[in-house]
């Protein structure tokens, strides 16, 4: 998909940027604002945010990009900060120096180490008392010139980041054409449909159930009647969207570790279904079709599984981990289908389910 974007280059020179993927963006910057073939270049956002190929895939329309040389590039130089700070305090008490001295050569979990951290963090507190750009000026080199307050730059960061959280699973969802596959019988694979060659659905039971205790059938193919009906029919969240999926979500990114969320794996839990068949596939399914009898609204006891919902702490991103039970779990059984029903009583009754349900008489 072709966007355009306003890069900025080495001279905070403005120019429009019309590109399909990063390498034609850096292909075009390149001629743009003459840059060498052999010369790396950084691309950021406004807040400094490096953007690389996934970051670039999820930005929006007149994203503004700072083009700038590798040589060039300014990141903070917080020893040449330390030092300023620890010259500043030996030039008023030069005594301190043998104790700063043995300080820095304690572990960094001691509690020497601590206790310089401690200071310097109070020594910063005027500086953090500062939010305006007139007062601390040095804090705003480097960002675009709109920002006047410390307040605004870290507002925009957060919103960046979190249009970055939500168009990844959006353009995700937007290339499996949003799974409509999942309704229709003309569908090639199996694994992409829920029903069967002719249009025939089958309730997959409570969520905490292998199979529907029920008969529920339906072929919304069949009848406008039938299609009503199906209407009625629900997509179940085994880990339930709101209970869990949602709170825990909001959670890791609110947490220290909120760069390494496992994207993919909430993905699977909000829009991918739980098809058995999909278990070569190594994914984490979490959809149930079910009919309306079947579809339980009371708190379910499933829960986001720990080890996955970071990147870093499993060792195979899509297969289980270690701790998880390996023990292979029950194959649930194909009710026979309308088609392969061989009496003529049989068929007479499995025909009535095809447009319509049927509920087991102890239900």
């Amino acid at each position: 998909m072709t966007r355009h974007f306003v890069a900025i280059g080495p001279a905070q020179r403005k120019c429009g940027v019309v590109a399909a993927n990063y390498r034609e963006f850096l292909k075009k910057c390149r001629k743009k604002f003459n840059l060498k073939k052999h010369e790396a270049i950084i691309v950021t956002l406004d807040d400094r945010t490096e953007v690389d190929k996934e970051y670039f895939r999820v930005l929006v329309n007149g994203t503004e990009l700072f083009i700038s040389k590798a040589k060039d590039f300014e990141t903070v130089d917080y020893i040449h900060q330390l030092a300023s700070f620890l010259h500043a305090c030996l030039d008023r008490q030069p005594q301190l120096h043998n104790k700063v001295m043995s300080y820095l050569q304690e572990p960094v979990s001691s509690k020497q180490a601590a206790t310089l951290l401690e200071v310097i963090a109070k020594n910063t507190y005027d500086s953090i008392a500062q939010t305006s750009k007139d007062n601390d000026p040095e804090w705003f080199k480097g960002l675009d010139t709109r920002f006047k307050t410390k307040e605004a730059v870290m507002r925009n960061s957060a919103e960046t980041r979190m249009r970055v959280i939500y168009n990844t699973p959006r353009e995700k969802l937007h290339k499996s054409k949003y799974n409509a596959s999942y309704f229709d019988r003309s569908a090639v694979l199996e694994t992409e449909r829920l029903c069967d060659s002719h249009g025939t659905f089958e309730c997959e039971g409570p969520y905490n159930q292998p199979k529907c205790p029920g008969i529920h059938y339906i072929n919304p193919y069949a009848s406008r009647e039938a299609r009503i009906v199906f209407s009625t029919w629900n997509f179940d969240h085994v880990i339930e969207k709101s209970r869990s999926i949602i709170p825990e979500l909001k959670a890791a990114l609110s947490g220290q570790r909120a760069s390494s969320v496992n994207l993919p794996y909430f993905y699977d839990l909000l829009f991918l279904h739980k098809n058995p068949s999909r278990a070569a596939l190594k994914t984490n399914g979490n959809l149930k079709l079910v009919h309306i009898a079947c579809h339980v609204k009371k708190p379910h006891e499933c829960q986001c599984k720990s080890e996955k919902i970071f990147l870093d702490q499993r060792n195979d991103i899509d297969g289980p981990s270690p701790q998880q039970d390996t023990k292979p779990k029950q194959q649930r059984v194909k009710r026979p289908q309308p088609n392969s029903c061989t009496s003529q009583e049989g068929s007479k009754k499995l025909h009535r389910s095809i447009d319509c349900w049927v509920q087991n008489d102890n239900r």
